[in-house]
């Protein structure tokens, strides 16, 4: 038993100290101050129109980067961030290699780093408004239903209801009377806890929408000598190690690039987690 246990404290032990891999997103030319922490790179647009740009987090599913545009211009500046987009470069990939065995002989077929790349289309920025759209949807339906409950709570209790006016017709003995009295007890306990539980979702996805109106880069029009900050969401990636992040001004294109470098990290149990998840 000692033995069994000390082989499982040195099991996790290791796992505790191995190494985990983590995906790193940075400018390809940090030329930029510092925008909420995060490296930034800075464009200055033909039409007196500056421009940052800098990554903020990966997402499970998206890519988060915060922009934040100045108008020096004389006229408004028409900003839609559901134009912008960017392209995945796959030339800059990790030499690969495979191998084939055929009996005692291993052949490998290298891949130069130059090879062509995959072929690279424009994927675009999440639209802001429809996103919201979503959310307002799913938390009205969550609100909907801590408030009225299912249509299954209705049917259970039309049921219950419908067996407490046929009992009063039956001679039931107390043994009967206090199981039925019980199943209905637990029933409402069930749909209380449920109409609890979407309760609660309703109030995280009240939250996130909050959250999420307060950072995102929304369609608007910046007037003269004004400036603003948001969020741009972009479908995540984790394969290309390039990514050229278009941002349209006044329907003129703002280019950035954007290098994606795989990495690890000792997950030391006293370690915190890597930036970049």
């Amino acid at each position: 038993m000692r033995i069994a246990t000390l082989l499982a404290a040195s099991g996790l032990l290791l796992a505790g100290c191995s190494s985990t891999s983590f995906l790193a997103m940075q400018p390809a030319s940090p030329n930029g101050p510092s925008l909420n922490g995060h490296p930034t790179s800075r464009l200055y647009h033909p039409d007196s129109v500056e421009v940052k740009l800098g990554f903020v987090r990966y997402d499970k599913k998206e890519l988060v980067f915060e922009v934040e545009i100045g108008n020096d211009a004389r006229r408004p500046l028409e900003i839609l961030p559901e134009t912008f987009y960017y392209v995945p470069d796959y030339s800059l990939t990790d030499t690969a290699a495979t191998t084939q065995t055929t009996g005692s002989a291993t052949a490998v077929t290298v891949t130069a780093p130059g090879a062509p790349a995959l072929t690279s289309t424009r994927v675009m920025a999440l639209d802001p408004e429809a996103t919201l759209q979503q959310l307002t949807a799913r938390l009205n339906k969550e609100a909907s239903k801590a408030e009225s409950g299912s249509w299954l709570e209705i049917l259970s209790s039309v049921a219950n209801i419908t067996e407490d006016i046929a009992s009063i017709k039956k001679t039931e003995t107390p043994e009967q009377i206090a199981e039925r009295d019980q199943r209905h007890a637990d029933d409402e306990a069930y749909f209380a806890d449920q109409r609890a539980t979407h309760a609660q979702q309703a109030d995280e996805l009240s939250g996130r929408k909050q959250h999420l109106e307060s950072v995102i880069l929304r369609k608007t029009v910046l007037q003269s000598n004004e400036y603003i900050t948001g969020q741009i969401h972009f479908p995540r990636t984790d394969a290309a190690r390039r990514l050229r992040v278009v941002l349209f001004v006044n329907a003129r294109p703002v280019v950035f690039d954007f290098t994606q470098k795989p990495g690890t990290y000792s997950a030391a149990p006293s370690s915190s987690t890597a930036s970049g998840y």
